[in-house]
């Protein structure tokens, strides 16, 4: 009976403590099973992040090496990759320092989405800085298109022949079009056929008015025709496409800009708010999940919206 009592008075005494300290037996198991359930889901999110990581660094770099070698940039691709992963990672730290604490407490749930989308967006700049650089140069090269072509035809009026034309092309020395000649040169020197260095330029560059022109060289080279006149008329047809494609792109400017705007209006309307009216606003709104679920929603609308206007002002000729 008194060993009775002991048990019983030692329980009650236990669901004392258990109260006081506000933690019960659901609560402790609940903590341990939390425990587990966040270390197994953390070990699956690292192993699954690092498959991915590595899937989309191969595909990046693969991406990254075929643009570089059309910009004949000498810069590895493997090191573009590396920077933008390091400044992806750096700007992230920041971000999530700058946005996870706050008067209300530390949220690391605002800090950690705005960090890894900072990450995410640096990757995505760094792709597309690469895309401008190749664009930027194959606007240049179909710019001097027309002048090589007046060249071309004026050298071979005086005599010389398509090699020597080429030749005196690349003596000018305006690049990238001098540099894209020079190579195709260097290929015809160690045994590729003029025909085929000229297929190949047409391919490595990716200019419709080139693969044109290289079409029309070949033809008349095979059928005998007038070279000449070959140049001179290209470079008409050339001169007539660029003046068209500039008066719809200034025509378009007004549209193109509009996207631009739109899309860039929602993340400055979120600056706004964090930096001048109220940052812990922002901070609790983006760490619950409807706030992420809207912003996932803002950001897919704009995104399409953004491809819309652009689809609609990209005129082809």
């Amino acid at each position: 009976m008194v060993h009775t009592l002991a048990v019983i008075a030692q329980a009650a005494l236990e669901s004392e403590v258990i109260e006081s300290t506000g933690i019960g037996i659901n609560a402790k198991l609940g903590l341990v099973l939390g425990a587990v359930c966040a270390g197994c889901g953390i070990w699956g999110v690292l192993n699954i992040g690092d498959m991915g990581l590595e899937r989309w660094k191969s595909k990046f770099l693969a991406d990254t090496e075929m643009e570089m070698e059309e910009l004949l940039v000498q810069i590895p691709a493997a090191q573009i990759v590396n920077y933008s992963m390091i400044i992806g990672l750096i700007l992230g730290a920041v971000t999530f320092m700058l946005i996870a604490p706050g008067q209300e407490g530390f949220n690391w749930k605002a800090g950690l989405f705005f960090g890894l989308a900072v990450m995410i967006g640096v990757q995505v700049l760094a792709k597309q800085f690469v895309k401008f650089l190749k664009a930027h140069r194959l606007n240049k090269f179909n710019d001097q298109l027309e002048e090589v072509l007046m060249s071309m035809g004026n050298a071979l009026k005086a005599g010389f022949s398509v090699n020597q034309a080429v030749e005196m092309v690349i003596k000018q020395g305006k690049n990238p079009i001098s540099l894209e000649f020079k190579l195709m040169i260097q290929q015809t020197q160690l045994g590729v056929t003029f025909d085929d260095a000229l297929r190949n330029m047409a391919t490595r560059v990716g200019s419709e008015d080139f693969k044109l022109v290289s079409s029309a060289i070949i033809t008349a080279r095979s059928t005998g025709g007038d070279l000449t006149g070959v140049f001179a008329r290209l470079a008409d047809v050339i001169r007539e496409r660029l003046r068209i494609q500039r008066r719809i792109r200034t025509l378009t400017a007004q549209g193109r800009l509009q996207g631009v705007v739109l899309s860039l209006l929602p993340l400055a309307m979120i600056a706004i708010l964090y930096f001048f009216v109220d940052a812990d606003l922002v901070r609790n709104f983006f760490g619950h999940p409807i706030g992420i679920a809207a912003l996932v929603v803002v950001v897919i609308l704009q995104t399409c919206a953004f491809l819309t206007i652009r689809k609609i002002t990209n005129i082809d000729i």
